[in-house]
């Protein structure tokens, strides 16, 4: 018996369990960037866009706290010094004045004795300046404000030159490096001025403490 031809329900069924055409899969061509939000500079750095971003904004606020606290201490080792040396040069004008005066018997002798106490006073006060170097301290300050000042500067310009672009981490990483220098090089000035003071009571060398600059970073 011959075999009977599909009906029509039939044929429709066996042609839908055949592949579309149309459903044949498209490959994803999608970069990972844009998967991840990572470039390939962040992938290749090993960091990316959001954290440098985020470390920028805390150098720039770390800068300005470490900048205000240098203005502060030369604020305050200059007060120092210029009130120790006033005090020092009044006491000596006014020894002058004292061993000066004309005066005979009781009057001169109490003059005398006036005197000499202003002349142990400054004894003390030339003490403790030897000690504490505020003069040396003031120009150290000095010199560490100007570096941070620059700096700053520098900073600002890096970031202007940004224009909306995440910052690239390894500039981020020398920057930080440069505050660091800065701050270890005024440390390390402040440990020479003691030692220099520590050594030579009643001098503070003040010609060796300057702290240049760190080289630029590359």
């Amino acid at each position: 018996m011959p075999e009977k031809p599909p009906s029509r329900t039939e044929r429709t069924q066996g042609d839908d369990l055949r592949p579309s055409p149309s459903a044949t899969p498209v490959p994803d061509t999608t970069p990972p960037s844009a998967l991840t939000g990572t470039t390939p500079q962040d992938r290749a750095t090993g960091s990316p866009a959001g954290d440098s971003a985020a470390r920028l904004t805390w150098l720039h606020q770390e800068l300005g706290r470490q900048l205000a606290a240098y203005r502060r201490r030369r604020k305050r080792d200059k007060r120092k010094a210029f009130a120790l040396q006033m005090a020092t040069v009044t006491l000596s004008a006014t020894i002058t004045v004292l061993l000066g005066v004309r005066a005979t018997g009781t009057a001169q002798d109490r003059l005398a004795d006036i005197a000499l106490a202003l002349g142990a006073i400054i004894t003390v006060l030339a003490a403790a300046e030897a000690f504490f170097a505020h003069r040396g301290l003031w120009i150290l300050r000095t010199e560490t404000v100007r570096n941070l000042e620059a700096f700053t500067r520098r900073l600002d310009y890096y970031q202007a030159g940004l224009d909306s672009r995440p910052p690239d981490p390894a500039a981020v990483d020398a920057l930080h490096a440069e505050l660091d220098g800065i701050l270890t090089a005024d440390h390390t000035a402040w440990q020479h001025l003691r030692a220099t003071t520590s050594a030579t009571p009643g001098t503070a060398d003040t010609t060796a403490i300057s702290t240049p600059p760190p080289a630029p970073s590359q």
